[in-house]
């Protein structure tokens, strides 16, 4: 299901590459395709094996990349020791808390894509600017507790204060261009301005 889309979003083809003829003749002779997928890049999926309609096993089984690579990606990280889904269905299950168009069986569904890719994002922006998520709150009193909230971008150092829809919505995309700088005008500039514009000045 999510193997065509990986393949496009992080392929390239092979035109893209800029080799040169010895390493596109190399290439040829290894039988490489057309559209190239990064080999740094390790894809694997979960395989529930189920009996009865309950599950009895999971397993994990690898798409694209190699065995030793998994290996080495698991050692290196600091929440997972085995091959999990539990990130990627924790984004879908936000995403259908904060966006009704992704309800299941509701009549709240998207009726252009458009619309429905702006919801999304904004949703992303919201829970990393503007939620302010309970596990990464930092005690700064023991009795009575007390804590200071924090919002993933502010836990990143992104931000230092938890953002308002206001803020979010009105926040420019891109840096806006700083305006020329005015001229400073002097008494003689006015009052030929004022002589053009048929207005007597005051004596």
């Amino acid at each position: 299901m999510y193997e065509p889309v990986i393949v496009a979003t992080y392929g390239v083809w092979r035109a893209e590459l800029e080799l040169t003829p010895e390493q596109d003749a190399r290439f040829d002779r290894h039988g490489m395709p057309q559209y190239y997928f990064p080999v740094e890049i390790s894809y694997a999926k979960v395989v529930k094996v189920r009996e009865g309609g309950r599950v009895v096993a999971v397993e994990g089984e690898v798409v694209l990349g190699s065995e030793e690579q998994l290996e080495e990606a698991l050692a290196e990280s600091e929440q997972s020791e085995t091959i999990n889904t539990s990130f990627v269905e924790r984004c879908f299950g936000r995403q259908r808390q904060f966006n009704a168009r992704k309800k299941r069986k509701a009549y709240t569904f998207s009726k252009e894509l458009s619309f429905h890719e702006a919801c999304t994002w904004l949703v992303v922006l919201w829970y990393n600017f503007g939620w302010c998520v309970r596990t990464l709150r930092q005690k700064i009193q023991e009795e009575p507790p007390r804590y200071h909230q924090r919002t993933p971008a502010m836990a990143a150092g992104l931000t230092d204060h938890p953002w308002s829809m206001y803020e979010l919505l009105c926040c420019p995309l891109y840096p806006p261009k700083e305006p020329p700088p005015k001229k400073a005008r002097t008494y003689q500039e006015v009052l030929e301005r004022l002589e053009g514009s048929g207005v007597e000045a005051a004596p």
